[in-house]
């Protein structure tokens, strides 16, 4: 009798370990599936606050065109702030790049002729800055990307004008991961 209870306690202890490894392994599974939603909605947050600031970014003081046009951002003004490096903490972007022509929406990174103080205003992409991130996601909006032009009459006396196109405001942000070690 004393080794039969002896077997049922043992039994018992066993069963126990075993309910408790069962629950153990389904909250690791729930956990990680847990886990894996908070990263979806951080990317999603961060996307979200990257497109609400790149909207915002046209109109700030930095980039708006004079004639207080909406969504516009003056070309002049933008080719001034390429490689400073004041505003690399105070925009929430990895990176920050401006299309400046239509015709350049067709071409990859690399075709695309890079705008310098020297080549401005025949180039094609404006490169605020870039953070250089791996896993990162480009978010855009169209824009009105204008500039003053001077226009020559022959015997008339020649007058400054805006001339805008279509452009493209590029905006990195970083993909946060779940198997990187960030």
């Amino acid at each position: 009798m004393n080794i039969k209870s002896q077997l049922r306690i043992q039994e018992m202890a066993f069963m126990l370990v075993g309910v408790v490894l069962f629950f153990s392994l389904v909250g690791l599974i729930g956990m990680g599936i847990l886990y894996s939603g908070i990263y979806k909605e951080a990317n999603r947050l961060a996307d979200q606050k990257t497109f609400g600031a790149m909207v915002a970014l046209a109109d700030s003081p930095e980039f708006s065109c004079v004639s207080s046009k909406s969504n516009c951002i003056d070309g002049d003004k933008a080719i001034s702030l390429i490689n400073k490096t004041n505003y690399v903490k105070f925009w929430p972007f990895t990176s920050l790049r401006i299309i400046t022509r239509y015709s350049a929406f067709n071409k990859g990174y690399n075709q695309m002729i890079k705008c310098s103080i020297a080549n401005y205003p025949n180039c094609d992409l404006i490169t605020i800055y870039d953070k250089k991130v791996a896993g990162e996601i480009a978010s855009s909006n169209f824009i009105a990307f204008c500039r003053k032009e001077y226009q020559d009459f022959g015997n008339l006396q020649g007058r400054s004008y805006d001339k805008c196109e279509i452009g493209m405001i590029v905006a990195g942000t970083e993909y946060k991961n779940p198997k990187s070690k960030t």
